[in-house]
């Protein structure tokens, strides 16, 4: 998955998240060299948060996971 790929995913998760009025407080994503995904670490409320996305899933469904990350991350604060 390319890097602007993963950027476009990620800002898509960031307005969801406002949509939805959840806060995230900062939000970062990183390649996991030689995987078939990125991670992204989510610090909300005081809490951090690290999610293991695969490139599949946010390539083929970037909704479905967008809605389950954002679900998670509501469900922690």
């Amino acid at each position: 998955m390319a890097q602007q790929d993963r950027e476009r995913f990620v800002e898509k998760l960031q307005q969801t998240a406002s949509q939805r009025a959840i806060p995230i407080d900062r939000l970062n994503c990183q390649a996991i060299p030689d995987k078939d995904g990125f991670q992204l670490i989510v610090e909300s409320g005081g809490k951090k948060q690290v999610f293991t996305v695969s490139d599949s899933e946010a390539i083929n469904n970037p909704e479905a996971e967008i809605d389950a990350l954002i679900n998670e991350i509501g469900d922690n604060e």
